[in-house]
């Protein structure tokens, strides 16, 4: 449960509230205020101060950009006059859609710039990201192993390899060449960004052509609500937190592409 998921602090910490017995206790003994009184609070009558907020994100762990937007929440719920409201409600969702940016969802990948090297190779087509990933498994860890698997001939191969090296991405062990990095990530503002995601729709393109029946792919045109729209971002980050958690420590056996698009028409 995040906090992002809510547009009231109160309904939030209700849920907080329903998530354990003895939650309402423990929420009010970090607000250092009596208990009856958060439960009033809760339930419409009054609002919790900063410093009652502050000790409530202490206790629930909140990171900092979490306890922003619980404070946020609180002063949109104090505000007066409709104006100020609708500036706080804006700002909320403003902070919301930072919070679920695609790189604040994967937390442990590297973000690399224009600045690093030979980036511009990297992302110039799909065959060096392809192979980087690739050599993550044992049996294509080799040359033969990656012309087999991909259909290409020895001195492609060969060239994308040696830029990998030299970008530090994989490392010769051997006969051998070995996943040598960390999850890469682009960021959201780089001029690579549609060259990379054209090569892989590309790619997912010619594997639909191919009617393979172990692949999975869906499109969908449909019209719905502003606030739905921003409801399934959230869904997608959150799926995308969670496919992560289960590849990133699986066991490499084959590599596969997966590819999400929402967006508007």
């Amino acid at each position: 449960m995040s906090i992002f998921d809510f547009r009231s602090y109160k309904a939030f910490l209700k849920a907080q509230c329903e998530v354990e017995r003895g939650a309402l206790t423990r929420l009010a003994e970090a607000a250092n205020t009596q208990k009856s009184y958060l439960s009033a609070c809760l339930n419409g009558k009054g609002q919790l101060n900063l410093d009652q907020a502050f000790g409530v994100a202490e206790y629930l762990n909140l990171s900092d950009i979490e306890q922003d937007y619980l404070y946020l929440l609180i002063e949109k719920e104090k505000a007066v006059t409709p104006a100020l409201r609708r500036r706080l409600e804006s700002k909320a969702k403003e902070m919301v859609r930072e919070a679920f940016r695609l790189k604040n969802q994967q937390k442990d990948a590297v973000i690399v710039t224009e600045r690093d090297s030979n980036i511009g190779f990297y992302y110039a087509s799909w065959l060096a990201t392809a192979i980087h990933t690739l050599t993550s498994v044992p049996q294509f860890q080799s040359i033969a192993g990656l012309e087999k698997r991909l259909n290409l001939n020895q001195k492609s191969i060969e060239a994308v390899i040696s830029y990998l090296e030299k970008m530090d991405l994989i490392k010769k062990s051997g006969d051998k060449y070995r996943w040598n990095s960390s999850n890469i990530h682009l960021e959201d503002s780089s001029v690579w960004i549609s060259s990379h995601h054209t090569n892989w729709r590309a790619r997912a393109m010619d594997n639909i052509q191919k009617y393979d029946r172990e692949a999975t792919h869906y499109s969908s045109i449909q019209s719905f609500s502003e606030e739905d729209f921003e409801k399934l971002k959230k869904k997608i980050a959150y799926f995308i937190n969670d496919f992560n958690k289960v590849a990133d420590p699986s066991e490499p056996e084959d590599v596969y592409c997966f590819n999400i698009d929402l967006f508007r028409v």
